[in-house]
């Protein structure tokens, strides 16, 4: 274990290529530059298949055959993204990078601006069915995208641990070689630990917002601090007995006028519980939903609890543990990509939403969205249903749609008033359209935490910064 520690941090200071021969930034850089000059969607895929072996044999010195190829596929997937990103095309052969996928629609809580929230009128304001994830659905979907995705982030405006199959969800999730994350607000009555742990999750965003019940209640409505408090417990517990690191706990604490006091007395609470770290998160403006809870003005910042060396290899320690789906990998990576109709491409400076080429959003009943933000009865933004039969929810006609719309504007924001009204999908967006919840942070992450050598600093930000 010291030898690949010690690499690792070096890595943090200086370019593997300096100490090590074998890092993936030339093959990359040298496709990366060859992409910024073709003009056709056709020659990009063409160039990046002719590379696919020459890759994978790279890697193939540092991995099994399967691990390889899969982390071949990903990283041309994002390259192939890339390309079509600055080129701003509306049908894309690249698939998303990052999947998140509720497995639960239902909530037990009730937080103002919420989906759920228990505020008089909030639920018409919102197109929001019940509903919980088949695992053959989320199979379908993974065996369309788990071998190019490198992520899949369970929840969106459910509570994942309300589907008892949550934890056979991120099995499957990893049996592609993805990381596997998903936010809770931990309240919930019956968790089973040891098969969270055991799951091969490797991040789980506790939110809690407060470190006393009466000030956490003033948000999480319906939320229970004493339960939140146990479950953390039975989880920190369970990783101890079963010898694991994962899955990282982070304490997400949502700053509001009502509870920033409280901030430091959580973050003791946090370390004494054996949370990794903690967070203290700007929330959105809820103020229309109920006009008492007030965002506090603090600076968002991250505190690690535990070892640093110890975080850096928990992810890559447990990926053996999991057996990877051979079958499906290989198929993927025989299998051409599908050439989309050729398009123009839009002048470089023009605005995108990086939603729309990077991740791909799913509620547990299948309707498939463009972002988070929640469907209404008027927004128009259920693009597609994916009911686990072929297809590609990734290419629906709205988002060709919703594309050419962002392409078609340079440097801002869609104007509806200039485009042919509000029944173009995003025409009234007032989302946040760069910061997407697989993207480069978690690009680079993803990578780092494979192998922090093969893909050094320098290949991380050119798959990572874009």
């Amino acid at each position: 274990m010291a030898h690949p520690m010690i690499h690792a941090l070096l890595d943090r200071v200086t370019p593997a290529s300096l100490y090590r021969n074998g890092t993936s930034f030339t093959e990359l850089r040298a496709l990366d530059e060859l992409l910024h000059g073709l003009n056709r969607c056709d020659d990009a895929i063409s160039l990046l298949e002719s590379a696919r072996d020459r890759l994978r044999r790279l890697l193939a010195r540092r991995f099994d055959e399967t691990t390889a190829q899969a982390l071949t596929l990903k990283a041309l997937n994002i390259l192939l993204a890339k390309y079509q990103f600055r080129a701003r095309h509306s049908h894309l052969a690249a698939h998303p990078v990052g999947l998140v996928v509720d497995p639960s629609n239902m909530c037990q809580l009730g937080c103002p601006g919420c989906v759920h929230s228990s505020s008089p009128g909030a639920a018409e304001r919102f197109a929001w069915p019940n509903g919980t994830l088949p695992e053959s659905r989320f199979r379908a979907l993974m065996e369309r995208y788990g071998p190019t995705a490198v992520a899949v982030y369970f929840c969106d405006y459910g509570e994942p641990l309300l589907n008892r199959n949550t934890p056979a969800l991120a099995r499957i999730a990893k049996s592609y070689r993805m990381q596997a994350m998903l936010s809770t607000s931990l309240s919930v009555r019956q968790i089973d630990a040891e098969a969270l742990v055991d799951s091969g999750l490797d991040f789980m965003v506790l939110s809690i917002d407060g470190a006393t019940q009466p000030v956490y209640e003033r948000f999480r409505r319906g939320g229970r601090l004493d339960l939140v408090f146990e479950n953390i417990r039975k989880l920190v517990a369970a990783r101890n007995r079963m010898g694991r690191s994962t899955p990282i706990l982070s304490w997400n604490f949502l700053a509001f006028q009502h509870n920033v006091h409280e901030i430091p007395e959580a973050l003791r609470v946090a370390r004494r519980l054996g949370v990794d770290q903690f967070r203290v998160v700007e929330p959105f403006d809820v103020s229309w939903d109920d006009p008492g809870i007030q965002p506090a003005r603090v600076k968002p910042r991250v505190v690690h609890l535990t070892w640093a060396p110890r975080r850096i290899f928990r992810a890559s320690q447990g990926a053996a543990s999991y057996p990877l789906d051979a079958e499906r990998i290989g198929s993927a990576y025989e299998t051409p990509w599908e050439r989309p109709p050729e398009q123009e491409s839009i002048a470089r400076s023009s605005h995108a939403c990086h939603w729309l080429y990077k991740n791909l959003v799913m509620d547990a009943t299948g309707r498939v969205m463009p972002c988070c933000a929640a469907p209404t009865p008027s927004n128009h933004l259920v693009f597609t249903e994916f009911g686990g039969a072929s297809g590609d929810p990734f290419n629906s006609p709205k988002h060709w749609q919703a594309r050419a719309l962002f392409a078609g504007n340079a440097d801002r924001k869609p104007d509806a008033a200039e485009r042919t009204g509000a029944s173009i999908p995003c025409s009234n967006c007032e989302w946040d359209q760069t910061k997407v919840n697989i993207g480069a942070r978690e690009i680079e992450r993803y990578f780092r935490q494979t192998d922090p050598m093969i893909f050094d600093a320098r290949a991380r930000r050119l798959l990572s910064q874009w």
